[in-house]
């Protein structure tokens, strides 16, 4: 989980369907990124919105 917290990522606002998307980057292991694709199933589930934002947190690996 280490390697998390050195992806990189991007933030994907979408004001119309109320959403910011957190899109990570894919990591140079295949264990990894699976690990990482669990926990954003995890995150997803809990509907957290970004404070103040009104925007509900939505995880992603990769491009899609």
């Amino acid at each position: 989980m280490r390697a998390l917290y050195a992806t990189e990522a991007d933030l994907l606002p979408d004001y119309l369907n109320k959403t910011l998307t957190v899109r990570l980057h894919h990591s140079a292991r295949a264990h990894t990124d699976e690990v990482i694709a669990k926990l954003c199933e995890e995150l997803n589930a809990t509907k957290t919105f970004f404070p103040r934002s009104g925007l509900r947190l939505i995880f992603k690996l990769g491009s899609s």
